[in-house]
């Protein structure tokens, strides 16, 4: 789907703000005439005025676990920092404490986000695509951003994959008949849902043709796969390619033997006890946020937030939900 990084991101900002100064500079120094100190000292000023002024609102923010809290707010502490003086919002976790401190971050687990949200003790979490159509049968509103490209307009995605290492006897899904595959989590789409809608096409039903073992994760189970501890491993392909991105797979060591169309990738979602005043807010300055280097890295081709049509962009995930519960409807007599 590991260090405290207060001080980098500290440093981060103030890197930010001097080269936004140098910047200025560079550009009155020529004509020489036009370098006047005092010019720079208005956009210096934009720069950390917020768009939004009046009350100052708080907001409390949760993420999944998918990665430790140090590590986490290396990718979106940046993001943080934006909504922060871009909205005038406090952020904080449950416990009240700002974000400004990097280890003050909740990553919480699918089950403690969704009542985190459904309950209005979580305002604003980054969520798995198999959480939003439960959340939305909640009540709560369709997650308002993605990351996607501004130029493009393309929104991130992602495939459900099924792998094997490639050293393994298995080239094609009906080779895995009476195996076990790792899922990662009930409530996955992609690690769960997905299969159990798309797999028995392939003459894989869960449970029947072949024996489902959660591993508890994405980067659980392609490491189970890496290692031998499961045959195969149902999983997403972007949380796939960001291991190998950090080295923690090699990607020729793992065999693709089937993947699916594109799914809707982790999303951003406001509880519905937000205000409609401070959700523009973070719409508005979301959508504004341009991805920070490290966010680049690891999602290669985004950079910003983008807005989410739900029936458009969803149509694929609640495709995969509704086949899961009309499965899982017993059936009468």
């Amino acid at each position: 789907m590991r260090s405290n990084t207060r001080l980098l991101v500290l440093a981060t900002s103030v890197f930010a703000v001097a080269t936004h100064a140098t910047a200025q500079t560079a550009t009155s120094v020529s004509p020489p005439q036009q370098a006047k100190p005092a010019a720079a000292k208005p956009a210096a000023a934009a720069l950390a005025a917020p768009a939004f002024s009046g009350l100052r609102e708080k907001l409390v923010v949760a993420m999944p676990k998918t990665y430790a809290k140090s590590e986490t707010m290396l990718l979106w502490g940046d993001y943080f920092n934006h909504l922060a003086r871009c909205g005038n919002i406090d952020l904080q976790n449950a416990q009240g404490e700002s974000l400004d401190r990097s280890t003050n971050i909740d990553t919480l687990s699918e089950k403690e986000l969704i009542d985190g949200v459904a309950s209005g003790r979580v305002q604003l979490a980054q969520v798995n695509p198999g959480l939003v159509p439960q959340l939305v049968a909640l009540g709560q509103p369709a997650p308002f951003a993605v990351p996607g490209n501004k130029a493009s307009g393309q929104r991130n995605s992602y495939k459900l994959i099924l792998i094997a290492r490639v050293d393994s006897p298995f080239t094609k899904p009906q080779d895995l008949v009476g195996k076990k595959i790792a899922h990662t989590t009930p409530t996955s789409n992609s690690g769960n849902m997905a299969p159990r809608a798309l797999f028995p096409a392939l003459g894989l039903v869960p449970d029947q043709n072949y024996e489902v073992v959660f591993s508890n994760g994405h980067e659980r189970s392609v490491t189970g796969v890496m290692h031998g501890f499961y045959p195969a491993a149902a999983v997403a392909s972007d949380l796939y390619q960001r291991m190998v991105v950090k080295g923690d797979v090699k990607g020729s060591s793992i065999r693709t033997l089937w993947e699916s169309p594109p799914f809707m990738t982790e999303t951003w979602t406001l509880s519905k006890d937000v205000s409609p005043e401070l959700q523009n807010r973070v719409k508005k300055c979301s959508y504004s946020y341009a991805f920070s280097p490290k966010l680049r890295q690891l999602l290669p081709g985004n950079d910003t937030f983008l807005p989410i049509n739900f029936e458009r962009d969803f149509a694929t995930v609640m495709e995969v939900f509704n086949k899961t519960q009309k499965a899982q409807t017993p059936k009468p007599g």
